[in-house]
């Protein structure tokens, strides 16, 4: 088909000779039709069935067009400092055809590679964990915190065996009755206190001191005291002395007395509810008696039974024991002796009685359990500072997974403007994206121009996706700044009926013809068919197109083209002109001549091409087939022929709707 107005006007005649037809055949009878032999006065016109090629061809007229067209602008506004090409010139791709002023966009390059530098080195901080100095100190807290929480937790296991043992220990001694306890039993010591003496002798008086030694004893609840000078006051005549004590030697030498002289001692075997207190009484050669005071305050409520020391001259140890005393509880107790001379008290000594080993094991279970409280709070203390100096860092390891997600984020989008910046440094120059030929510059040295967006339009896929044919001239785009032609690549983009479509693919050849350049045929082939229609006033078609192979100089991008695709080819068969073929159904007939006769015969028809039709079998080289002879006048019609109406109706249809079926 050529176009889809010749479709129309083939289908139109097809139309008009099949109605021809029908009215022969009502006229002279269907039995004519298949007459085998029959006779003509005039002379027919025959073709001769011999060996040849025949050629399935599909038609159609489109525009030849350049292969591939590039529209270039800058992607950047700026002010024109080079143009290097001129229009009709030829250029390679790659070559520079303009430059603008690149300070701009050198400088936006710097600045965003900057950018880039700070948020990868900010990135790789967060990448590490943060600061080092911050997770340094964030690591030595938390090994601190760790090791006071073992330390507690230790201290805490001691602790809770120590109030096992006091507990255990407690039940022991309640068991045996709560004796007293080893390690409370008191001791004594002496405390400050003045003593004193009163007696006569003639009526010589005499005032004396005696000091009574500090003693001590050491022991678990051992106590202390100091005691004091004692005096002695007497009166002898006029004059007084003041000693010590009074020695034997003075009394055998003067032959007098005085008052006893006491030294303060000490509790022991303290139990309690017990203790024997003791010291040293010194008769000072006068019959001496003497008692152990004792109380819990100062003024000594009981006292042991007097007991008698004798006369004599030396100091004496004394002892006496007390029962029913307080456990716990700190007494205090002093030596009184007595004789003629007067009475002398001695300083006073205290002591404390021992405790009941339950009271002391329950103070013990006390201490202990207060103790273990106060770790068991420690010990929660320092894995509230663990577990808290963990969140610290949880939270800072949180954070910094926040930090490089968005250090990565802004180093992408810092590197995707590196990108753009260098492509737009790049774009200050401009180069050819293909050989060809410059068609279009607008612009010159000095100018501004505007950013713009560049194109690449190639055949066949560029322009089936855009559905738009390549033969739209040689102008280029108005709004770029150049354009640039392949010129030595040519094609022709044409549309065939979604009946015909089907029967042409890539790699057929073609044959093209210009309508303005007479006598130049070129060749091609198919190199693209549309998988996509193009609709146009309710038609149907697809878009196919044809390279041309060599095209010669006057070939001119625009021109019209008349374009047949070789669908089908077969060489070295047997045809006849495809209108000496009459079809019906599934039969095929020719009419031969035979002599003078015209015998009405049965073939296989095989490929039906543009003009003859393929013969398989019914006829051979040499034999001669009668074309049919159609007249129409104004007044009747009538089909002559040698073979009678058959070779008319044959040719309308062989010629007709006989070779479109076969195509």
């Amino acid at each position: 088909m050529r176009h889809v107005r010749k479709v129309n006007r083939r289908t139109l005649l097809f139309y008009t000779v099949l109605v021809l037809a029908v009215a022969a055949v009502a006229t002279l009878g269907l039995t004519s039709v298949f007459n085998s032999t029959s006779t003509s006065s005039g002379t027919p016109r025959t073709a001769t069935v011999a060996l040849g090629t025949v050629q399935s061809l599909e038609t159609s007229t489109g525009n030849v067009g350049s292969a591939s067209t590039a529209s270039m602008s800058f992607p950047t506004n700026g002010t024109l400092t080079a143009v290097d090409v001129t229009v009709g010139q030829h250029v390679t791709a790659g070559q520079v055809v303009a430059k603008i002023d690149p300070t701009a966009a050198s400088a936006a390059l710097q600045s965003a590679r900057a950018a880039l530098t700070s948020a990868e080195e900010a990135l790789a901080t967060a990448q590490q964990g943060g600061a080092t100095s911050t997770a340094d100190s964030n690591q030595s807290a938390l090994v601190g915190d760790q090791s006071a929480l073992t330390t507690a937790e230790e201290q805490l296991a001691t602790d809770t065996s120590t109030l096992a043992s006091a507990k255990d220990q407690l039940a022991a001694d309640q068991a045996i009755g709560c004796p007293t306890s080893a390690g409370s039993v008191g001791s004594s010591g002496a405390s400050s206190s003045t003593s004193s003496s009163t007696g006569s002798s003639g009526s010589a008086s005499s005032t004396g001191s005696s000091t009574s030694s500090t003693g001590s004893s050491t022991g678990t609840g051992a106590s202390t005291g100091s005691s004091s000078a004692s005096s002695s006051t007497g009166t002898s005549g006029t004059g007084s002395t003041s000693a010590r004590a009074v020695s034997a030697t003075s009394v055998a030498a003067t032959g007098t007395t005085s008052a006893p002289t006491v030294t303060a001692g000490t509790a022991t075997g303290i139990t309690m509810s017990s203790a024997t207190l003791g010291g040293t009484v010194d008769p000072n050669g006068s019959d001496t008696t003497y008692v152990f005071e004792y109380s819990t305050t100062s003024t000594f409520t009981s006292s042991t039974t007097a007991e008698s020391i004798g006369s004599g001259t030396t100091a004496t140890t004394v002892s006496a024991t007390v029962h029913g005393l307080l456990p716990d509880t700190t007494y205090g107790f002093r030596i009184v002796a007595s004789n003629a001379s007067g009475t002398q008290s001695g300083s006073v000594v205290s002591f404390t009685t021992g405790q009941s080993s339950c009271t002391v094991d329950e103070q013990d279970v006390t201490t202990d359990a207060q103790a273990l409280q106060r770790q068991q709070v420690a010990v929660a203390q320092a894995n509230l500072a663990l577990h808290g100096q963990k969140s610290t860092i949880a939270a800072e390891a949180q954070t910094n997974a926040v930090t490089v997600a968005q250090d990565e984020s802004a180093v992408a989008a810092d590197s995707a403007t590196v990108a753009t910046d260098e492509t737009t440094l790049a774009g200050t120059t401009l180069r050819a994206p293909i050989s060809g030929t410059v068609t279009a510059v607008n612009g010159s040295v000095g100018d501004t121009v505007s950013a713009g967006t560049s194109t690449l339009v190639s055949t066949p896929a560029a322009n089936a996706a855009s559905g738009s044919s390549s033969g739209t001239g040689s102008g280029g785009s108005s709004s770029a700044f150049a354009s640039i032609s392949d010129l030595g690549s040519l094609d022709v983009v044409v549309g065939f009926p979604e009946a015909d479509v089907g029967k042409i693919a890539v790699g057929q050849p073609a044959t093209i013809t210009l309508p303005a350049l007479t006598g130049v045929d070129l060749t091609g082939k198919v190199t693209y068919v549309s998988p996509t229609s193009t609709v146009s006033s309710n038609v149907v078609t697809y878009e196919v197109t044809i390279g041309i192979a060599d095209p010669p100089a006057g070939v001119r991008d625009g021109m019209t083209a008349d374009v047949n695709v070789i669908t089908s080819t077969k060489s070295n068969v047997l045809e006849v002109p495809s209108s000496a073929v009459t079809t019906l159904g599934t039969r095929s007939t020719v009419t031969l001549l035979e002599g003078t006769k015209q015998v009405v015969t049965s073939v296989v028809a095989g490929l039906v091409g543009s003009s003859t039709t393929e013969i398989v079998s019914g006829v051979k080289a040499g034999q001669q087939v009668v074309l049919p002879t159609v007249s129409v006048s104004a007044s009747s019609s009538s089909t002559t022929s040698g073979g009678g109406f058959r070779g008319g109706l044959g040719g309308a249809l062989g010629g007709g709707f006989g070779g479109r079926a076969g195509g």
